[in-house]
């Protein structure tokens, strides 16, 4: 446990409020935990990436708009952007000079299109990650989609849903931002099984990253974003901390 846990109100630059727990054990770097698409900060299993990374780093996790104690409408990822940036300023403001990030599915993407433009992002992992919002996958009706919804209903929706704005707005697309990344080692992690966005994605993303340092792991029967945390406990403890521990 963290000596200190800060609720924040932070709010992006076109007004949205943005909730935000800080864990606060003094370190001198940070890891920014952004959950993806219809997950929030009190999903038991997005909260779990908080002790993953927690030993031998401050944390902030947050809710994007449209999600938990957030305003705003989800944009998929058109607005979230800013979101993000928000979170990051205060980052800086808190005196942190080394930042990671740890991105689940669309907020992976997120991360990837913010991040050209921080260099205080030293270190990324980058979970189910998409190199395009418009080539995501949604393969319904397989085994591994009723597997998720189980998960969801065993946890009661707990930390789940999501208030949405249209889906056509316009959007960068992570695939044209991740080259323009310099400063930031990158690690992606993908379950083959992922019903929602295939590993292709990942791969795609990996090539054209232009980083000096970066790793793509594929967890041959891993499913969907945290579902990988649930499936692979100890394995995905080792691989991230073990990158930020190196990286950060």
């Amino acid at each position: 446990m963290k000596n200190s846990i800060i609720q924040k109100r932070l709010f992006a630059s076109d007004g949205i409020e943005i909730a935000v727990e800080h864990f606060k054990d003094g370190h001198d770097s940070v890891v920014v935990i952004c959950p993806g698409f219809f997950n929030s900060k009190k999903n038991s299993v997005i909260r779990r990436a908080i002790d993953i990374v927690g030993d031998s780093h401050d944390v902030i996790i947050f809710d994007f708009r449209g999600h938990g104690e957030s305003g705003g409408k989800f944009t998929w990822t058109a607005k979230e952007p800013l979101d993000l940036k928000a979170v990051l300023d205060y980052a800086a403001g808190c005196g942190y000079k080394k930042i990671g990030l740890m991105g689940f599915s669309l907020g992976a993407a997120v991360s990837v299109i913010v991040a050209p433009e921080r260099p205080e992002i030293k270190s990324m992992v980058l979970i189910s990650a998409p190199y395009s919002f418009w080539d995501i996958n949604f393969n319904f009706w397989q085994p591994e989609m009723f597997s998720d919804l189980k998960a969801n209903m065993e946890c009661s929706w707990e930390g789940k849903g999501a208030k949405m704005d249209h889906v056509f707005m316009e959007k960068n697309k992570p695939i044209d931002r991740i080259s323009a990344i310099k400063g930031a080692a990158i690690l992606l992690i993908h379950g083959a099984k992922d019903w929602v966005i295939k590993d292709y994605h990942s791969k795609k993303l990996f090539n054209s990253a232009a980083v000096y340092e970066k790793r793509l792991e594929i967890f041959n029967d891993g499913l969907h974003a945290e579902r990988l945390i649930e499936q692979y406990p100890d394995r995905m403890k080792d691989l991230v901390s073990g990158w930020f521990r190196d990286t950060l």
